[in-house]
């Protein structure tokens, strides 16, 4: 086997081995041997003139020349930051470690503060009031299915709008509009509106949580009174 051979999976070879000749379709090869086209031979006939003209060409036509070599040197600046590298190199490597002070990192805990303390536990109370709530305190109700009949001016209403989508579906007495976009300026009171938003949002974004002032806040469940209930009921 020679170098530009190709190898073949073991697998592909071992299914091929095992494959089953009844199971394999007819097919009709066809040979194909396209000929090249113009533009082909136009471009081979060129190559082959180039490589002609380099393999005749008369070495006697050249004129001899003499090559110059020149070396670049660097300049001032260049030089001193060579300089200063090199320094700063030399100085890390012979710096002496016994000239460090040992430093006792400190970890800092960042405790809550008065006013976060007092909104988690009016948080936690109002979660445990909503757990521990005693659902035989609620008072049986019963609800009344109201159906809405429309009136006379809404039927007219909707027979418009009806007649309206037919009109529309049909196309009817419809003329043909040209349509001109319009992309307007904001005016003084818009800008100065979305001004006024943006230093808005400024201010809650900048807002210092510590000017604040602690207030309790107090559930109120109120019940609805005998009165309410009758109305609700006669309803």
């Amino acid at each position: 086997m020679s170098k530009t051979d190709k190898k073949v999976d073991p697998t592909i070879l071992k299914s091929i081995s095992s494959a089953d000749p009844k199971k394999l379709h007819h097919v009709s090869t066809e040979e194909k041997n396209p000929l090249p086209s113009k533009a082909d031979v136009a471009q081979e006939k060129s190559h082959q003139q180039f490589l002609d003209g380099v393999s005749h060409f008369e070495k006697t036509q050249l004129h001899h020349t003499q090559t110059k070599e020149r070396v670049i040197l660097p300049d001032t600046g260049i030089i001193a930051q060579e300089k200063t590298e090199k320094e700063t190199l030399t100085g890390i490597e012979t710096f002496n470690k016994d000239q460090l002070r040992k430093a006792a990192t400190e970890e800092k805990t960042v405790l809550p503060n008065k006013d976060v303390i007092a909104l988690e536990k009016t948080e936690q109370q109002r979660l445990s009031g909503i757990e521990n709530f005693n659902k035989d305190q609620l008072k049986k109700a019963e609800t009344a299915d109201k159906t809405v009949l429309p009136n006379k001016e809404d039927l007219e209403k909707e027979k418009q709008e009806l007649h309206l989508r037919k009109s529309i579906e049909k196309g009817a007495n419809l003329k043909h509009v040209s349509t001109e976009e319009h992309n307007p300026l904001p005016d003084k009171d818009a800008i100065n509106a979305e001004k006024r938003e943006e230093n808005f949002k400024s201010s809650i974004k900048d807002f210092n949580r510590r000017s604040l002032k602690h207030a309790d806040t107090q559930e109120k469940n109120p019940l609805p009174s005998k009165e309410a209930i009758e109305a609700e009921k006669k309803a």
